[in-house]
């Protein structure tokens, strides 16, 4: 049987716990930002969630045990003009999913992630992406996502 942890969406009360996490995932993820990148981007996010959080354009969920937080996920909603593939114009994207690394594999990500693809059919989003790391890819295949050829980016 796996361990007990609750799960609740993040508010603006939660905006200092998720940087938090966010600069955590930056270590783990080895990011390779120096200090001054750090500092702006970390103010720059508060900004982001000051904003973004109480307008449901980020959904946040904060998965917890044991009196603390062990695990993240979040989801930037987006508009963009209607197309065949997303009709409405509305598209999700998954980001910081993180669990502590004792907690994996007792089903944390994926009860945050059917939270957050219930946010994004709420939204009426009809595409949600991620990127994906190696440990992360099974969890977001059971959910049905696959790799997709077509994504290019730039960095400016």
């Amino acid at each position: 049987m796996s361990e007990a942890f609750t799960l609740r969406r993040a508010t603006v009360d939660d905006i200092d716990l998720l940087l938090e996490l966010r600069e955590a995932m930056w270590r783990e993820g080895a990011m390779g930002m120096d200090t001054d990148d750090a500092v702006e981007a970390l103010d720059n996010a508060r900004a982001y969630f000051e904003e973004k959080l109480p307008s449901g354009e980020y959904v946040c969920f904060l998965a917890g045990a044991g009196g603390r937080v062990v695990g993240i996920g979040g989801m930037f909603l987006y508009r963009h003009p209607p197309r065949p593939r997303s009709p409405r114009g509305v598209e999700g994207y998954i980001l910081n999913m993180l669990t502590l690394p004792d907690w994996r594999r007792k089903g944390i990500a994926s009860a945050i992630m059917r939270e957050l693809l219930d946010c994004a059919r709420e939204a009426g989003a009809a595409l949600v992406g991620l990127r994906a790391s190696e440990d992360g890819r099974r969890v977001y295949e059971k959910f049905g996502f696959a790799e997709n050829p077509h994504y290019m980016q730039v960095k400016l």
